[in-house]
């Protein structure tokens, strides 16, 4: 079983930076442009954000499940066998680690267009992992 405390406390850290990101949502290429450091806000805010959510679902696999992972998509890939998520959200969670990777190494070539989509038309998705985790752990 998860470490409930732990859990909690993550998901209050979740639900924190969500809200913060949908104070942005409606954002475009042009408000970016305009500010620099609404950029840089989005992007560390939906790393924070994704990360969490990968650290919650690792401590799942690693409480619960006796196997070895040595990649999020190998945890989404447990995560599905356990029939804890859908093969579907294992594709969106794998967009998001592979969204997280870009965020942490590819940060000088990152396509701003990619992250105003997430922003504007995505945040539902966190929303529906955090329920799915909530269930689980019965918060």
């Amino acid at each position: 079983m998860p470490d409930l405390e732990i859990i909690e406390k993550r998901i209050a850290s979740f639900i924190e930076d969500l809200q913060n990101l949908k104070k942005y949502q409606n954002v475009t290429t042009e408000d970016i442009k305009k500010d620099k450091d609404l950029l840089w806000i989005l992007e560390r805010g939906l790393y924070l954000l994704i990360q969490n959510l990968l650290d919650m679902l690792a401590h799942i696999v690693s409480a619960d499940f006796n196997e070895k992972w040595d990649a999020y998509t190998d945890i989404n890939d447990i995560l599905v066998k356990h029939t804890i998520i859908t093969e579907e959200d294992k594709m969106v969670l794998n967009q998001m680690a592979g969204f997280r990777n870009r965020l942490s190494h590819e940060y000088l070539s990152l396509d701003t267009n990619v992250l105003i989509d997430i922003i504007n038309n995505r945040l539902s998705d966190f929303s529906k992992f955090l329920l799915i985790i909530k269930n689980y752990c019965k918060l």
